[in-house]
């Protein structure tokens, strides 16, 4: 069984690396907004999109939800569900987040402007799921017990093509938690030292989740070098550390990819929630725009084979 087949052909991709910053949310949103609208020039298949929001930033949330401020506190509630009024559940608060997947609570995702994209927002701390058990290695195997059969759902097949996870950055039980329950990783990296040193030790976690899913491995769509200078801005500093990850002697030197996010503006989300394509002004740079198609193109192919 591959790793596409695991959940009746949904997939499951997580965007993490070990350090925050790095670009791990703009790579969950960016690529949630290229699948369901057919890439940068929209005439690819239009994928079905949940994106998971389990870091505490709340970025990927605020990205495509008007969350709710909370008076005196540095954290966002989600917002009332639209459809609270609809949805007759007794045992529904009318509020969602990711963390309510893991205590088996009633999920209904929110939709957002776009069609193709649904979200579950983070709660913002998840510090909660320490109450599934005290034990920090327990609790790795227990969220990626619990989150696997969440994926097996069959109604997500059939909602869904993809779950975007972003996931929350450091070597939290949390984190690796929901990493051991992804069918694809892909992993944002900055040209510096601690950003550098961290993809190495990210491959070799996932080789040893690797050891146990022998026949479904969890596969590394890239590494993908973020805020790159131009080339002809690149410090002595830069072309080091890139030495570094493209050194064909080196552990990290065949999962690079073949392109690099340059550092513009540009790829500032203008207005949050997005609610139409202008807030993702990469669409109006055409560097930006040749730079998102490689993303996309990487992301489609490694995924389904460019179908």
């Amino acid at each position: 069984m591959s790793s596409a087949e695991m959940y009746n052909g949904l997939k499951v991709l997580s965007s993490y690396h070990r350090k925050g910053g790095v670009g791990k949310t703009f790579l969950a949103s960016t690529i949630a907004y290229l699948l369901a609208t057919g890439g940068p020039d929209g005439t690819g298949k239009k994928r079905r999109v949940l994106v998971l929001d389990y870091d505490s930033q709340q970025d990927s949330s605020k990205a495509f939800l008007q969350m709710d401020a909370i008076p005196g506190d540095d954290e966002y509630a989600a917002p009332t569900h639209p459809d609270y009024k609809e949805i007759n559940d007794p045992d529904w608060p009318g509020r969602n987040t990711s963390t309510d997947i893991l205590f088996d609570s009633p999920v209904y995702e929110y939709p957002t402007a776009f069609e193709g994209i649904k979200v579950l927002p983070s709660e913002g701390n998840v510090d909660r799921v320490l109450a599934l058990t005290p034990q920090s290695e327990r609790l790795v195997s227990t969220i990626t017990s619990h989150m696997k059969d969440w994926f097996s759902i069959p109604d997500l097949a059939e909602d869904y093509d993809i779950i975007i996870v972003d996931n929350p950055p450091s070597k939290s039980p949390v984190s690796a938690g929901l990493l051991g329950a992804a069918t694809h990783v892909i992993i944002p990296t900055e040209p510096e030292y601690d950003s550098i040193d961290g993809v190495p030790m990210l491959l070799n976690r996932i080789d040893r989740i690797n050891e146990d899913r022998t026949d479904n491995p969890l596969e590394v769509l890239g590494v993908i070098p973020n805020k790159v200078q131009s080339k002809s801005k690149l410090t002595q500093k830069d072309r080091i550390a890139l030495s570094k990850l493209y050194d064909k002697n080196g552990p990290t030197a065949a999962y690079m990819s073949q392109f690099w996010l340059t550092q513009r503006n540009c790829y500032r989300v203008m207005e949050r929630p997005s609610v139409d394509e202008s807030h993702f002004n990469y669409v109006h740079n055409h560097y930006a725009i040749d730079e998102m198609t490689k993303l996309y193109q990487l992301v489609e192919n490694k995924i389904w084979g460019g179908k």
